[in-house]
């Protein structure tokens, strides 16, 4: 008997009772559309997290006190530490201060309380915010201590009623008691550090000017390092120069260092771990599915005991017998497997676009490795899963076979 003989029997086989076929290619089906689901959307999560960083610098430290402790305690940035920082660190280090706090921007007879940040001109940059019209602040408005100003659009939303904020360019808005003038305005961005989408920026000089009481102190400060430095030798750095001038607390820091490229890598590394998980639950759904098929093949060769007997007496080998249940269980698994990627694939799509419709920072992705993987952990369910039942059927006995009632 070919190889094309045995796949037609075989399927004239699984054929045979096509209910009972169904319902074995069901839980390979769900199994399989499971997997692909579950991994398409951890995926996606994944590139979504990946993609908010992106855009972002990741060669930055942010530094800023240590809230932890008591206000005597805490360490207190300066002018003169920046300017230590900056010639103590090996390396190409670059310190860029800001001022933030929380407060109350007018205009006309509205008002809304936002983020006030007071900047340099690389911080539009340093922080990722996303210029959509006007300008940004620039070298002469820190020097001439302008009283000009960035604002989002989501702060001017609370203040005016307008289809096209390009049109706020060159008004005045109040801050302190103090009138400023709109130069530019921001849009939304997907991935901010530092600063939200929700400030207003003003030069770092019109700050200590207009904020006195409030810029005693920078607040926090980024610190952008080359690409010949590592992110945990800056870090360890800068702890050790800033222990070394003020000292610690009990052993504990004054100030406190965070790394972004350190986050990115741990979400990285918990998106990936999750994404597997993900996979490895609905896997689980997948072994069910093949023990399924194991089921019905035992039960098949107990039906079809004396049609088992009968072909091997008129000449049918062990071999052939077993060859024709094996391709039976594979093509069950197969098929099911088949149209399960199919399903899944789909399904993905949908919630994908589903996902996209709420949310359009969504990413959505189908990896084609867990199609492949899927495809061939069904042939290997048919497999192993059919390996047993083949090889039962083909150690029968014609004889007892053929007695079989």
């Amino acid at each position: 008997m070919n190889f094309l003989d045995k796949i037609k029997l075989a399927l004239t086989g699984v054929g045979s009772n096509k209910f009972r076929s169904f319902l074995t290619l069901l839980g390979i089906i769900i199994g399989v559309g499971s997997v692909i689901l579950m991994v398409s959307l951890g995926s996606g999560t994944r590139a979504v997290v990946s993609g908010q960083f992106e855009s972002i610098s990741t060669r930055q430290v942010y530094l800023s006190t240590n809230w932890d402790l008591s206000y005597s305690s805490r360490g207190h940035l300066t002018e003169d530490d920046e300017t230590y920082l900056e010639n103590a660190s090996a390396g190409d280090v670059k310190v860029t201060p800001f001022y933030r706090t929380y407060y109350t921007v007018e205009y006309k007879d509205k008002s809304f309380q936002t983020t006030v940040a007071g900047v340099r001109e690389n911080g539009l940059k340093m922080s990722n915010l996303t210029l959509k019209y006007g300008r940004g602040l620039e070298e002469s408005d820190i020097q001439g201590r302008s009283r000009a100003v960035v604002i989002s659009e989501n702060v001017l939303s609370k203040l005016v009623n307008r289809d096209d904020y390009s049109t706020m360019l060159g008004e005045e808005i109040t801050i302190a008691d103090k009138t400023l003038v709109i130069v530019g305005i921001l849009g939304k961005s997907t991935s901010t550090l530092a600063l939200s989408n929700d400030s207003a920026l003003i030069p770092i000089t019109t700050y200590q000017n207009i904020l006195p009481r409030r810029s005693e102190y920078y607040d926090f400060m980024l610190i952008e390092y080359g690409n010949n430095t590592k992110e945990s030798d800056l870090i360890a750095q800068v702890n050790y120069l800033l222990n070394n001038k003020y000292g610690t607390v009990n052993g504990e820091n004054r100030f406190r260092t965070e790394g972004l490229q350190g986050r990115v890598n741990l979400v990285n590394q918990i998106t990936g771990v999750l994404t597997y998980l993900l996979g490895g639950i609905a896997t689980i759904s997948l072994i069910v599915g093949g023990i399924g098929v194991m089921n019905i093949m035992l039960v098949s060769v107990k039906e079809r005991t004396r049609e088992i007997g009968l072909r091997k007496a008129i000449g049918a080998t062990s071999r052939d017998i077993q060859h024709q249940f094996l391709f039976e269980s594979i093509i069950l698994a197969v098929g099911g497997g088949i149209i399960g990627i199919i399903l899944g694939g789909g399904l993905s799509i949908a919630a994908n676009i589903g996902i996209k419709h709420f949310f359009d920072w969504w990413q959505s992705a189908i990896p084609i490795w867990v199609i492949i993987l899927s495809f061939g952990v069904t042939v290997s369910i048919g497999l192993v899963f059919g390996f047993y039942p083949a090889y039962k059927a083909s150690q029968l006995d014609p004889i007892e076979a053929l007695r079989y009632e």
